[in-house]
């Protein structure tokens, strides 16, 4: 039932978007299966996998800091000779400065390019880069990387462990829950589209997301999938109804201001385009009440900005017959 805290209401949590509980020592580590374990601390993952001679990182988000090193050490002493970047973005890479100079960094080379153009000393340039794929063999163990283009991040890459059946991709997949604000903060929304069928191409059981509560498996992508395509469509019908929310807008706020003439038009248009959209999914994926809204407004602009999609938008249309 919905909560009510500080006079906001608070929509109920779906039991599939629900986890493990995160001990009070702050984070989780568990092994999934074949030497890859997962940590969390309940919003942010990452990953390592042990090998005969040491351990393979996999990310560090600063929101675990060290504790990503003890998790690893509550395992095992071996120490760690590689580290793998799913992507640049800070949030999950920005405390990898904890793991030995020595340590091997590898990413694709989109993830390269973006880490020296930001010149963090936080996240240190990778040492070993590739373009599409590149196979990790080291004690025993085989990691996979294969990037597929632009999505949530440029460089965004896929981690397969082909041995254990286990995939890793971060910021696309939100097991029990539709994706963060701005579908995600995408850079690139086809990119992020099309990467639930790139997941569905690869042979695994157990995903790791790098958000939220829980693992993720197959039926999570296929999930969100629909959901996507069902914002999608109400994006489509948000463009459609565009011209009437545009004469709604110039009633009720004017021109004179035209952010607000245009922030009443957007966003007139995708509440009432995604009603269906909030209906249909409201209990079924945590999130949605307080994001759908927001997903449709975001899917409008990439729709008219990346596709050039038709109805275009006309913002000014004559008020005068010439």
């Amino acid at each position: 039932m919905t909560q009510t805290a500080r006079g906001f209401e608070i929509p109920p949590v779906p039991r599939n978007a629900i986890g493990p509980r995160v001990p009070a020592r702050g984070y989780l580590v568990e092994e999934i299966t074949g030497g890859v374990h997962w940590v969390t601390d309940g919003g942010y993952q990452c990953a390592f996998v042990v090998h005969d001679h040491g351990v393979v990182a996999i990310d560090a988000p600063p929101s675990l800091g060290g504790l990503v090193t003890r998790a690893i050490r509550d395992v095992t002493d071996k120490p760690i000779t590689h580290v793998v970047y799913t992507h640049y973005h800070g949030d999950h890479i920005g405390s990898v400065n904890q793991f030995p100079d020595d340590a091997v960094r590898v990413a694709q080379q989109e993830t390269h390019s973006m880490l020296r153009e930001h010149s963090d000393p936080l996240r240190r340039l990778p040492d070993v880069t590739f373009k599409d794929s590149y196979r990790l063999e080291v004690g025993g163990q085989v990691i996979d990387l294969h990037y597929k283009g632009s999505n949530h991040a440029p460089g965004n890459s896929f981690v397969h462990l082909p041995q254990q059946r286990i995939l890793m991709l971060v910021d696309v997949i939100y097991p029990g829950w539709v994706p963060f604000t701005n579908i995600a903060q995408s850079k690139n929304i086809p990119g992020f589209m099309a990467h639930h069928d790139h997941a569905l191409s690869f042979d695994f059981d157990t995903m790791i997301t790098g958000h939220l509560t829980r693992l993720g498996t197959r039926e999570d992508i296929e999930i969100q999938r629909e959901y996507m395509h069902d914002v999608r469509d109400a994006a489509r019908h948000a463009l459609e109804i565009t011209p009437q929310k545009r004469e709604l807008a110039r009633d009720t706020v004017g021109l004179d201001h035209i952010y607000v003439y245009f922030k009443t038009m957007y966003e007139a248009a995708a509440a009432e385009a995604s009603k269906p959209l909030l209906e249909k999914w409201s209990g079924r994926l945590a999130g949605v009440e307080t994001l759908g809204v927001n997903h449709t407004l975001t899917m409008y602009h990439s729709l008219r900005l990346d596709e050039n999609a038709e109805p275009q938008v006309v913002f000014f249309p004559p008020t005068e017959t010439v």
